[in-house]
């Protein structure tokens, strides 16, 4: 108990230091501890999306787990041990909890019977019949009775009354209401009386229920309701079981990577349990339709995990560097009680031990809130659109699991162990030791005496050269490098340069300072010499705090610089590829032969081809009068159209266009072409005969301004055209092969662009395309029910918005806006919180010294105007290093994550995009913290007592 209590004594003594300990430590664990529940929850939120999608687009439940097994053997005894075993394993691993269950079915069908009708008067006996009896589980439910009533559960007048779907009536010639006898041989003679009493179809085809089968095949099929199936015609009874099946549908918006490696697992060793010893007897098939998804899920799971620690690397090392920086502030501060057990007889291992409860305390503290503030940081992490802008994203759901207190765990005891790293150093010096260290304070810190900065600048470049070899030889191969996207170095690298930049212009900074002191050394007013002087001789003290904020501040811009990279080239890629905000077809009428059913004799092929098809044109003014749509453009496209200059002839994309319109609602990033992308629109659009060709097919042709060229396609007489321009790059087209194994004889793609009214007069008139630029805030829903009450037909619907909306829920995406959003807060919050540590600390040591100056007659004006001077050479510089560095690294390093596309087909061109609001508010928070380190520091001036800190003095 008195350890303890002098343990919080030494905390309340030192509370500021020990609260901001407590902060770093916090940080350090909440970051540690979020990446498992962002991981989770993110590819939760991403798997019930695809299931989503899935379930849209097949009908088919994702949730669903069946499995079906054919009976070989009429065995009663075998049959019986495969129906226990199949019950036994349901319950086992379906059925025990581990799923949350929306539907749990059982089906089981007899072998075929014979029936003749009870009243041949009625029914014709002649006409042979085979009929099965089958039950599923909850059936009665799921069906709608058609005609009739449904069945009792039990036998009326010994007769079972059983539902038939309407093609089994047809197909057995049947009528409703009337009884068959079923002879069966296997039970001494005696008969089974049946009659079908209600005509069944199913109530909801995209239930659940019926994602293994419908009621559409059983065209021979009797059911009886389950309970009187069982009880009757159970294992040993009259029939002999064909087959049995059992089908659970979970709720799959609960589904996590637990669930998706469980039900994996299910499909791939469900079949051979059912098999076991029967595996002659029986023949089965599982079936989990979400497996594929879940499969993607598992492979992600494990890459998100590596981004994840990639991303926070940098962040780790901010921290670990802060919490050094407090811990050794702290331990300055007590060096004198370290000096003095030592002396007295305390070992190392005493004064280790009690740092190590001190600062285990205060681990076990943040690491008892770590992990909710990391379910916090969690939620803003999932929040993010892009880099620093937040939505509203409530279904993230955020678990805080075992994994994340394993995490968080294992990060308390690293922030532990940092903190005691100053300890360890400080317990080797005792009292004369110490003594003889003050007197050695112009000594050159270790980092500069064994090159530290050069060390860290070499190894950051020798990164760099590693990562731009990499991306020569994969644009070489034409290979992708998502790979190599997650690799920690590729975010570690840059913080290493960061580093060393500035501790080598840190390195040299005192030098200019000194150089400024002596130039005007006899006409500085006493306050900018007291601070110069201060600054170029003493400078080792403002060392960590100068390091500090570049670390900070440079990261913080590296990291807002590669985020708005990120998200841009993706974004542009995706407005690129697509052309405008949206592209659509609408439904073109057409003599073409209407296609032929399977089996049937269709026209020839042949003839189809060679005969011209001809279209009617929809009114592209339906589409203008649509709410919202602020212009409308023509795009017709043409793949592997033919082209003809001199002896030179190719395949080409030939584009038809109206200039005018098409320059309106065409997406075109600027400085892609020598001229605005209008220019080469107004170019051609005079003449009607103009074309404007892409570079690779003006290489591969030779062709220059003025050269005429043959253009058409199969099966039509080519026109001529006159080249007018060249062009790089047009919107859609990709010049760059499609991979490295094409054929050098096949080339790069090539592209050609012209008028669609000569295309369409002089060629042929040919669905196309409407290009549709929006007004800014167009509800796209309110679009889509306009498109339908319309009536306007659609063949093609693609929304460039919807699709980069939804390329940012992607969990790399997010996970990299998010983690750099939050890097960029914590690194200023941490920031704030380091700078104004640093300067209450430096007061209070030197507050004898500032109480001479008032004693000598400085006035308090020119104190404060000291202090000033003094955090402008200091903080003032080191945000200017930062700045520097931060830029820098950003010109060197971000192109590096063109790692993360496709570096050899990346369109537009992978381009490093900055803000310069995020300079901004760096500059914000910095002169923040500069005003609010003054006022703190005026203030405690203000109270200063000069009487005591003289008599301080003489003490």
């Amino acid at each position: 108990m008195s350890v303890l209590i002098m343990l919080f004594r030494k905390l309340a003594r030192n509370r500021w230091l020990a609260a901001s300990l407590l902060a770093g430590m916090l940080c350090c664990i909440a970051l540690t501890s979020s990446m498992p529940i962002y991981k989770n929850a993110v590819l939760r939120y991403m798997l019930v999306q695809d299931m989503d999608r899935s379930y849209a687009e097949t009908g088919i439940h994702p949730g669903v787990v069946s499995i079906d097994i054919t009976m070989r053997d009429d065995n009663p005894n075998i049959q019986a041990a495969i129906m226990d075993r199949l019950a036994s394993y349901w319950a086992s691993n379906i059925t025990d909890g581990s799923l949350k269950l929306l539907l749990d079915q059982r089906s089981m069908e007899t072998v075929r019977f014979a029936l003749t009708p009870a009243d041949p008067s009625r029914v014709d006996a002649e006409e042979k019949r085979s009929a099965k009896f089958a039950a599923r589980t909850g059936l009665e439910g799921k069906v709608r009775v058609v005609d009739g009533v449904l069945p009792k559960k039990e036998p009326v007048n010994g007769v079972y009354e059983a539902m038939v779907t309407d093609n089994a009536l047809v197909e057995l010639n049947m009528l409703l209401g009337q009884e068959y006898i079923i002879d069966d041989p296997r039970q001494k003679g005696q008969s089974i009386r049946v009659k079908p009493v209600a005509v069944i179809a199913e109530n909801d085809l995209s239930d659940a229920y019926w994602s293994r089968a419908s009621l559409s095949p059983e065209r021979s099929t009797l059911f009886l309701p389950e309970e009187l199936f069982s009880r009757d015609f159970a294992e040993g009874g009259p029939f002999v079981f064909a087959k049995i099946g059992a089908l659970a549908a979970a709720d799959y918006t609960t589904f996590d990577i637990e669930t998706a490696e469980l039900l994996i697992g299910l499909e791939s060793s469900m079949a051979a349990d059912m098999l076991g010893n029967y595996n002659f007897s029986v023949s089965s098939s599982a079936w989990v339709p979400g497996s594929d998804a879940m499969t993607a899920y598992a492979d992600r799971e494990q890459t998100l995990r590596v981004l994840l620690w990639s991303l926070n690397v940098p962040l780790f090392i901010l921290i670990g560097f802060y919490l050094y920086m407090v811990t050794g502030m702290l331990i300055e501060r007590q060096k004198s009680e370290i000096a003095v057990l030592r002396s007295r007889g305390a070992t190392r291992w005493h004064v280790m031990s009690i740092y190590a409860m001190e600062f285990g305390l205060i681990a076990a503290l943040a690491l008892a809130a770590g992990p909710v503030l990391g379910a916090a940081f969690t939620r803003m992490l999932g929040s993010t659109s892009t880099f620093l802008s937040f939505v509203d994203r409530g279904a993230l759901e955020v678990r805080i699991s075992g994994e994340s207190w394993l995490y968080a765990g294992g990060a308390a005891v690293v922030a532990w162990f940092v903190g005691l790293v100053p300890v360890f150093l400080a317990t080797r010096n005792s009292i004369v030791d110490q003594n003889r260290a003050k007197a050695r304070e112009g000594k050159r810190p270790a980092w500069q005496t064994f090159g530290l900065d050069i060390m860290l600048l070499g190894l950051s470049f020798y990164g760099y050269y590693i990562y731009h070899q990499r991306m020569r030889d994969l644009i070489k191969l034409g290979l992708d490098g998502q790979s190599l996207s997650a690799d920690p170095l590729l975010y570690t690298v840059p913080t290493l340069f960061i580093l060393g930049a500035s501790l080598l212009l840190i390195r040299a900074y005192p030098l200019l300072v000194s150089i400024l002191y002596r130039l005007g050394r006899k006409r500085w007013a006493p306050q900018l010499y007291s601070a110069l002087l201060l600054v170029s001789r003493r400078n080792r003290i403002y060392h960590g705090l100068m390091v500090f904020l570049v670390l900070t501040i440079g990261t913080g811009i590296y990291n807002a610089n590669t985020a708005r990279t990120i998200n841009g080239n993706m974004e542009d890629q995706i407005w690129y590829a697509k052309g405008s905000d949206i592209v659509l077809r609408q439904h073109w009428a057409s003599d073409a032969p209407a296609p032929t059913a399977p089996g049937q004799a269709g026209p020839d092929q042949q003839a189809v081809t060679a005969a011209r098809i001809n279209y009617l044109e929809p009114p592209l003014a339906l589409i203008e009068q649509l709410p919202g749509v602020e212009r409308a453009a023509r795009v017709f496209m043409k793949e592997q159209s033919d082209a003809w200059l001199g002896n030179k002839s190719g395949k080409v994309r030939l584009m038809g266009i109206d200039t005018d319109a098409f320059g309106e609602a065409a997406w075109m990033k600027e400085g892609l072409l020598p001229h605005h992308f209008y220019d080469y629109l107004n170019l051609m659009a005079p003449d009607a005969n103009a074309v404007l060709l892409s570079r690779t097919a003006a290489d591969h042709f030779g062709a220059q301004i003025g050269d005429v060229m043959d253009i058409g396609w199969e099966g039509l007489r080519p026109t001529r055209f006159v080249v007018y321009g060249v062009v790089d790059y047009f919107p859609t087209f990709n010049p760059n092969r499609a991979s490295a194994e094409t054929s050098q004889d096949d080339g790069n793609p090539m592209l050609i662009v012209g008028h669609l009214e000569k295309i369409q007069n002089e060629l042929a008139m040919e669905p196309y395309d409407a290009w549709i630029k929006l007004a800014p805030g167009t509800d796209r829903l309110r679009l889509l029910e306009a498109i339908e009450e319309m009536g306007i037909a659609l063949e093609k619907f693609d929304d460039t918005i919807g699709e980069i909306a939804q390329s940012r829920l992607d969990p790399f995406r997010m996970a990299i806006n998010g983690v750099m959003s939050l890097g960029f807060i914590v690194s200023l919050a941490i920031s704030f919180i380091g700078f104004m540590l640093f300067w209450l600390l430096s007061l209070q040591g030197r507050m004898l010294q500032l109480g001479i100056y008032r004693a000598m007659g400085i006035s308090f004006r020119q104190l404060l105007g000291m202090l000033i001077v003094e955090q402008l050479l200091t903080t003032g510089a080191g945000f200017l290093i930062a700045i520097a560095t931060g830029l820098t690294a950003c010109r060197i390093f971000v192109p590096l994550y063109q790692l993360s596309f496709d570096p050899g087909r990346i369109v537009p061109p992978f381009e490093v995009i900055s803000d310069q609001a995020d300079i901004v508010r760096l500059a914000a928070a910095t002169c923040i913290m500069l005003v609010a380190a003054l006022l703190i520091l005026a203030w405690l001036l203000k109270r200063m007592n000069i009487y005591q800190a003289v008599k301080l003095g003489e003490d």
